[in-house]
């Protein structure tokens, strides 16, 4: 009985109204990867990087993880009938557990908890609970997916902050080899034991960006120390504008690897590479040399 209820979730479509359906797609849309693409970056040169910087790494390595969960359980989505997500494809991926719950639980809820403004924190807990609401609305996830996100997500939490903690202290400093060699590791190990076949693919794209981004954040304290400027609307206008450039850049590099000869897996990390530079470093070179950001 008590299975059947995290599994069975036909009671949803006597949920369904003209009305929610909107909202809830709304919802779901906030965890797909167009909105996250546009999001985390904009977060990061927008808003305290001191909160934000970490956040964008919690959430790559989220998503590795995800993935790697989803390989390893590879617990079916619901019955395809009940779907009317309209960016979900039938076996699109496995259920448990639920990414976009995951994602929403690291995201959202760390937002809730390092923000001061109080608007910020209502619509990071609307979020929170709206986004696992969706999916069981939408049809594509079962309560035990979205159980299994949230569980996961906070974990994912924790471990980053007590992980966050450690490097902060001054007992605990690496050089930036160890560094290097250390984050190389993680990712082979996530190859080495990936459930499936399409490890390489993953591991590659997030790993691409995960030390693409390391490597600004390392140039950016040794070299510039960005700093945002003080007049708010330039501000925000540099960020709106690095966050053109990224898009027009993601453009540029698949169009220009269209035209090469490269092996898949040095293409997906170069690119993430790059991108993840773009995030923490390139960006902020690029306004500086426009006057929108400054150098300590």
């Amino acid at each position: 009985m008590e299975f059947q209820l995290l599994t069975d979730i036909s009671w949803v479509v006597n949920l369904r109204t003209p009305m929610l359906t909107p909202i809830f797609e709304f919802f779901t849309w906030l965890g797909y990867r167009n909105f996250l693409f546009m999001f985390i970056p904009f977060a990061y040169w927008c808003f305290d990087r001191k909160i934000f910087g970490p956040l964008v790494l919690i959430v790559f390595f989220s998503a590795l993880i995800n993935a790697w969960l989803k390989e390893f359980f590879q617990d079916p989505r619901p019955d395809p009938i009940l779907n009317i997500d309209p960016w979900l494809e039938h076996s699109t991926s496995f259920g448990f557990p639920s990414g976009h719950t995951q994602i929403a639980v690291v995201i959202w809820l760390y937002i809730a908890m390092n923000v001061k403004n109080s608007i910020a924190k209502i619509i990071s807990i609307i979020f929170l609970f709206g986004i696992p609401l969706s999916r069981l609305y939408l049809g594509v996830h079962d309560v035990g997916d979205i159980l299994g996100g949230i569980f996961f997500g906070i974990l994912t939490l924790l471990a980053f902050s007590f992980l966050f903690k450690k490097l902060k202290s001054k007992e605990f400093k690496l050089n930036l080899i160890i560094q290097f060699i250390i984050l190389v590791s993680i990712f082979l190990l996530f190859y080495l034991s990936w459930p499936s076949d399409e490890g390489a693919v993953v591991v590659s794209s997030i790993g691409g960006l995960v030390i693409g981004y390391w490597l600004g954040t390392v140039m950016d304290k040794k070299y510039f120390s960005f700093t945002k400027v003080d007049n708010m609307f330039l501000h925000i206008l540099s960020s709106i504008i690095a966050l053109i450039g990224f898009i027009i850049l993601n453009e540029f590099i698949e169009n220009i690897f269209d035209y090469t000869d490269l092996p898949i897996l040095f293409e997906l990390t170069l690119s993430s590479a790059i991108l993840g530079f773009y995030i923490s470093f390139l960006a902020f070179y690029l306004l500086s040399k426009m006057k929108i950001q400054s150098i300590k």
